[in-house]
């Protein structure tokens, strides 16, 4: 029998999908807790119910998916998204196609929303075959405890926030995330609804300079530890070493951790001050400096694993990516005429220059360059996550030294960047 797959309709069927996430996905499952979720999700700001998505066969609900329709930056652009959370499959109804039902359903269902790119966090060798490609690994910092707390105290003074400084944290997520790929656009009533609920029983501390300005958040985790700060954000060294001596004596006590935890991005201001600033007290037990640290980072890498896109329709999102392209080709100062003609799998698009400026065109001319390569390197390519250099080696191709260059100046290496409150 055919797998339909539509809107969740009924309440009932809606507290099933959560019962089953519920189950798949936390580490005791609790029917409270799945209602807990539920509430959660239906009461976000921007959710709509065509988001929840059952599959069923005749009458039978065999599993379900959610997917959130939110705004992704990339630098000047604004990339319509939809982010898939949620996948499960009745564990009687697996191995039968109800997952491949579901995620050509989230492709089409896409497609009709207008949003050009589809993100997950997935199991391992699965989402692959329907196109998806890994976009970002996350990493931590992991900071000598004794270093934080042997810096000088700050004039900072550090307190917990509540739903009522909502507008701070969001104005600080605005100033010190915004600027990565994979940030989102945020209101002020979706950052309430993190701090009621999904973050309601977190620690959330504010540092407040002598002037009485919020210039920094620390959200720490519930479990096992409060000693792994899930996100950190600060405007100066000041706010920052308020903030982490605050988390770190969150951990006080006689089973106090010799490090703490720190999800950063490898390019933040927030992981290079650490760097600058915090030195171990007692290196007498160090025997060769140059393998020692004070804080270290560690990046996780699995192939077709984690954090994972695909392009939904190759013109709808270079359309919304033109105005990045367009910065960054300006900010380059270079200055050549033609047309770039893209050939990523089965789709095209034609981008033209003229001098400084950029443009789609609708047909290439016999003159155009062509680049060519499948949808998952050119994902990896324009989300940052991979060089031209490495898509060039896996499909080698004729193009010139100016050709590259002109890819390299629109298309350059960066360390996009998914921050914690963002997971879903």
């Amino acid at each position: 029998m055919t797998i339909v797959v539509r809107q969740l309709a009924t309440p009932e069927e809606m507290d099933q999908q959560f019962i089953w996430a519920d189950q798949a996905f936390a580490p005791t499952p609790d029917p409270a807790n799945a209602r807990a979720w539920g509430q959660t999700v239906l009461t976000q700001p921007d959710f709509r119910p065509q988001q929840l998505r059952g599959a069923f066969r005749e009458e039978a609900q065999l599993g379900g998916y959610g997917l959130n329709e939110w705004i992704l930056r990339i630098g000047e652009a604004r990339i319509s998204t939809g982010c898939i959370g949620m996948v499960v499959t009745n564990s009687s109804q697996r191995k039968q196609g109800v997952a491949t039902a579901m995620m050509r359903d989230a492709i089409q269902f896409a497609r009709e929303q207008g949003h050009s790119l589809l993100l997950l966090d997935g199991i391992p060798n699965f989402y692959y075959r329907y196109g998806y490609t890994d976009v970002f690994d996350s990493s931590t910092e992991e900071i000598n405890r004794a270093a934080i707390l042997a810096h000088p105290v700050s004039s900072h003074t550090v307190h917990q926030a509540t739903p009522e400084d909502a507008q701070s944290i969001r104005d600080l997520y605005e100033r010190r995330l915004s600027g990565f790929t994979g940030s989102f656009e945020r209101s002020r009533e979706k950052q309430e609804h993190l701090l009621r609920h999904r973050f309601g029983k977190n620690t959330i501390l504010l540092a407040t300079s002598p002037e009485g300005k919020v210039e920094g958040y620390v959200l720490a985790s519930r479990a096992p530890s409060p000693a792994v700060a899930l996100e950190l954000c600060a405007d100066n060294w000041p706010a920052q070493i308020a903030l982490m001596q605050a988390h770190a004596h969150l951990s006080d006590g006689p089973e106090a951790p010799a490090t703490h935890t720190y999800y950063l991005p490898p390019t933040s201001e927030e992981r290079y001050r650490a760097i600058a600033h915090l030195e171990v007290p007692d290196t007498s037990h160090w025997h060769g400096p140059a393998e020692e640290w004070g804080i270290r980072t560690v990046q996780a890498h699995h192939r077709y694993a984690g954090w994972m896109g695909r392009i939904v329709h190759l013109p709808t999102f270079l359309d919304a990516l033109l105005p990045e392209l367009q910065a960054r080709w300006r900010r380059s100062l270079a200055y050549w005429s033609g047309e770039l003609h893209f050939l990523v799998g089965e789709e095209s698009y034609t981008l033209g220059i003229s001098g400084s400026e950029l443009q789609s065109t609708t047909k290439p001319t016999d003159n155009a360059s062509t680049f060519q390569c499948s949808p998952q390197d050119f994902a990896q390519l324009v989300l940052g996550y991979r060089p031209l250099s490495w898509v060039l080696t896996q499909q080698p191709q004729e193009l010139s030294s100016t050709e590259q260059t002109v890819l390299q100046h629109l298309f350059p290496p960066s360390q996009p960047w998914i921050s914690f409150s963002d997971w879903f």
